[in-house]
């Protein structure tokens, strides 16, 4: 029957159809499968259970099946099959829904990945370790494709995906229009392949398509700018892979690749042709032969180049998968277009400021310099040109107010304009991308869903993410399992030789557009490691097989088995002491971290792991720090004050500057600041009092009176000199040029002689304290933030949560420039701008 026939027959309700009717509709379903519609599925469904429900639709078991999977796969309501319920067809059938025989999971269940596989050398490409392996394949002009293999742990994973979904998203933002449709990169669990989707002369792959479109591919006047998205994505692997050693990379070269496969096509092809014999490849090349992903060729004529299946992309259509999409794109699409307008927002926010405060300078004459700039600037980040962020320095560094707009200001908005370039660039790529027609952002994910649900692994994204996966899963996991087990049936192909703890399933999704219908398809491929893995071309198999050290792996044997920890560490320790035996001791204690990896490691952290310290030395330490607390209680004090000042907490800012001790020289400086926090804490406008202390009107408090008459009895001279300025210059200025020339910890810090403590020592200690209570305080952070909804948050709710430890960064000791985020953070949660008074622009 044609299909607009049975197009016909869907626009009419179920209940009218003939009997005929309905077994054309079913003739359709069948012969659809498994890409069937759910337009179909609804109408064949509904007329099953409102007109035949005490018997088989089809009185064939595999098809009667096969609809009720469809139906629950497609966000239909269908019965659970409960024992006890219902016992007709429809019940049977999900009943028989619920059988892993027929509708559990392909794959056999992944390995644990353990320290033992991680250092196992039979297995370099396994897409659960915890190690990440990447494979870049280039030419003389640069990187093509890059392949990552491996879940790696949780901090370096997000990042990776991160970064391989902005390359992907920067690349087909770059790609003509009319080059294609369907992206080549797949972000998936366990295994990440982005390419730079060159067009031109370059040599490719010579396979048939797998699936009936071309790729997208960049243009050639774009091709370098794909190649630098590629480019920097391998960077940070690379950076990764130096930092941490738990990412290695290994460089390839592209027609060494395209040789591989077309020699693979050339294998199948052989074996297809001569099916009187069986064709082995082994593992024959060196341990840095190259690692590519394969599709499952086929070893038999007539049946098409490669396995794979067509599915409904109503698939993508469900509620269920809705909120699966909407959770991701939130967590990892939007978020990553988000924070690059974000940047630039601030790039460009930077640099009026800078180009302001330059044009204000050099429009002065060296009178007004003089009375409206401090002659020093104080400078607490600087901005580091590789990564285009903003670092907050250790402690503020000194520079003059002259060679600063000369020299730095200048150097820093060439440094802003640079990476704001390159922000606007990166905007609009993903901008681009994310509003093509056919929606790159919406085909990565649904490849990289779809490859999860049928190897039964779930992407660590977030929790919103996993729990609506999860419940997409269980909907249309079945459904796909089921329809791949008959497709390998009908092709005479083994489940156990295709679906192996190597295999991912790469997934082409085309959202419909105004002109074309939606498709999806879905084939199966496999890593290859020529040194590791071993391909056998056989006719009768149907298909290429591939096997590797993974599709033998087993639980590791408890750590009672052959030599106990104790005995290979005494070993090794004998050994270190033999001369000339660093070879030999490498690898037998590379040997001994596999055979006993939490004992040997327990042992070495033990043997590397300092003493504590003696009763002695404890209490140099803390004299050390007593020291160091009295010479940096100026600058700390004062930095506290100000901050608490500026978050009205004037109770704090006071007891801050109470707390200090220094000399009488700049005991000064803390009487004045306090005048002012006197002032604010009696609720005078800012704007009000620089006239009201410089000419001491009347209406100031008398705290504030108390403090500038103890401020000139101790220095009258830079009293009398910083009030005259005061009402012109302002009180951003004025409190500026409080801070002016203190000495800051490092100068501070000049050891005590009398209880034995050097400047060195002191400075270190300081140091060391510091770098405690800022970690304290980044892990305090992080637990207040995993109480956070995921979603959102009432901002009265977020700020009880992470106030506690917002304000032990704002005004707590041992703290130094991380104040300033936390300060961004508490604006945004309260709604309130704080003031702008005293904070430094120098950069």
């Amino acid at each position: 029957m044609r299909g607009d026939d049975v197009d016909e027959l869907l626009k009419r309700l179920p209940y009218t159809w003939t009997t005929k009717e309905a077994e054309r509709v079913g003739r359709q379903f069948r012969d659809s499968r498994p890409a069937v519609p759910k337009r179909l599925v609804r109408r064949l469904w509904q007329y099953w259970l409102r007109m035949r429900p005490d018997e088989l639709l089809f009185g064939d078991t595999e098809d009667d099946l096969a609809l009720v999977l469809h139906a629950r796969a497609l966000g239909l309501q269908v019965p659970g099959g409960d024992l006890g319920a219902d016992d007709g067809p429809v019940a049977r059938c999900a009943r028989r829904a619920r059988e892993s025989a027929e509708c559990g999971p392909l794959f056999p269940a992944p390995p644990v990945w353990g320290p033992k596989a991680a250092l196992a050398p039979q297995v370099r490409a396994a897409l659960p370790s915890s190690l990440l392996r990447a494979w870049v394949a280039g030419d003389e002009q640069g990187p093509v494709e890059v392949l990552v293999v491996g879940e790696g742990i949780p901090e370096i994973r997000q990042q990776v995906v991160q970064a391989a979904l902005t390359t992907c998203l920067r690349v087909n933002g770059l790609s003509a229009p009319d080059s294609g449709d369907f992206v080549g990169d797949h972000i998936g669990v366990g295994l990440i392949r982005v390419t730079a989707g060159l067009s031109g002369k370059q040599p490719s792959l010579d396979l048939p398509s797998a699936f009936g479109a071309r790729s997208v591919t960049v243009a050639d006047g774009a091709s370098s700018t794909a190649r630098g998205a590629l480019r920097d994505f391998v960077g940070l692997l690379r950076s990764l892979a130096h930092e941490t050693s738990l990412v290695e990379v290994a460089d390839i070269a592209y027609a060494d690749l395209v040789t591989y496969a077309q020699g693979l096509r050339a294998l199948a092809d052989r074996a297809a042709g001569e099916t009187d014999r069986a064709f082995l490849r082994a593992p024959r090349s060196p341990d840095d032969g190259l690692v590519s992903l394969q599709p499952y060729l086929r070893t038999a004529k007539g049946h098409g180049a490669t396995v794979g299946l067509e599915f409904s992309p109503d698939l993508f259509t469900t509620d269920a998968y809705l909120g699966v999409e909407q959770a991701h794109q939130r967590v990892l699409s939007q978020r990553l277009t988000m924070d690059a307008r974000l940047r630039l927002d601030q790039l460009e926010a930077e640099i009026r400021q800078l180009t302001a405060d330059l044009a204000a300078f050099s429009r002065a004459n060296a009178a007004e310099r003089r009375a409206l700039w401090p002659a020093t600037v104080l400078l607490v980040e600087r901005f580091d040109e590789p990564t285009g962020r903003t670092i907050r320095l250790t402690e503020p560094e000194e520079r003059e107010t002259e060679q600063y707009y000369e020299v730095n200001v200048p150097q820093l908005i060439s440094m802003r304009e640079k990476w704001a370039r390159r922000m606007a660039e990166l905007v609009e790529q993903l901008e681009t991308a994310v509003h093509r027609p056919h929606a790159p952002a919406r085909q990565v994910a649904a490849g990289r869903f779809l490859d999860a649900a049928l190897r039964g692994v779930a992407p660590d994204e977030s929790p919103a993410t996993e729990r609506a996966f999860r419940a997409w899963c269980k909907e249309a996991a079945p459904m796909l399992w089921f329809e791949w087990r008959c497709a390998l049936r009908r092709y005479g192909i083994a489940e156990s030789d295709v679906f192996t703890p190597h295999t991912v399933l790469i997934s082409r999704y085309l959202p419909p557009t105004a002109e074309d219908a939606a498709l999806l398809f879905s084939h199966p491929y496999t890593l290859v490691d020529t040194a590791r893995s071993a391909v056998l071309a056989d006719a009768e198999r149907g298909v290429l097989v591939v096997r590797d050290a993974t599709d033998h792996a087993e639980p590791a044997p408890s750590d009672a088995a052959g030599p106990t920890a104790q005995a290979l560490w005494d070993g090794l320790a004998r050994l270190a002491e033999e001369p000339g035996a660093e070879e030999e001791f490498s690898g037998r204690f590379l040997d001994a971290l596999r055979a006993q990896p939490h004992g040997i490691a327990r042992r070495m952290i033990e043997a590397l792991q300092p003493t504590g310290p003696a009763a002695t030395e404890a209490d140099e330490i803390e004299t050390a720090l007593r020291t160091a607390e009295r010479h940096t209680s100026l600058g700390e004090g004062m930095d506290r004050a100000l901050m608490a000042m500026r978050s009205e907490a004037f109770l704090t800012a006071l007891e801050c500057l109470d707390g200090i001790r220094t000399e009488p020289q700049w005991q000064t400086r803390v009487w004045l600041l306090r005048a002012i926090v006197e002032c604010r804490a009696a609720r005078l406008e800012p704007r009000e009092i620089p006239g009201l202390l410089g000419h001491q009107m009347p209406g100031l408090p008398d705290a504030a009176l108390r403090a500038l008459d103890e401020a000139g009895s101790t220095d009258e001279e830079f009293t009398r000199a910083w009030l005259e300025a005061l009402p012109e210059a302002g009180l951003d200025k004025g409190i500026r040029r409080l801070f002016q020339g203190l000495p800051r910890a490092r100068a501070g810090c000049k050891g005590d002689p009398s209880h034995k403590v050097s400047a060195e020592r002191e400075y270190a200690v300081w140091l060391f304290r510091r770098a405690v209570e800022n970690a304290r305080l980044a892990r305090q952070l992080d637990e207040a933030g995993e109480e956070l909804a995921e979603e959102q948050e009432a901002v009265d709710t977020a700020l009880a949560k992470l106030g506690r430890a917002l304000e032990e960064i704002l005004v707590g000791p041992y703290v130094g420039g991380s104040r300033g985020e936390a300060e961004e953070l508490f604006e945004v949660l309260s709604g309130q701008e704080p003031p702008r008074y005293g904070r430094v622009a120098g950069r």
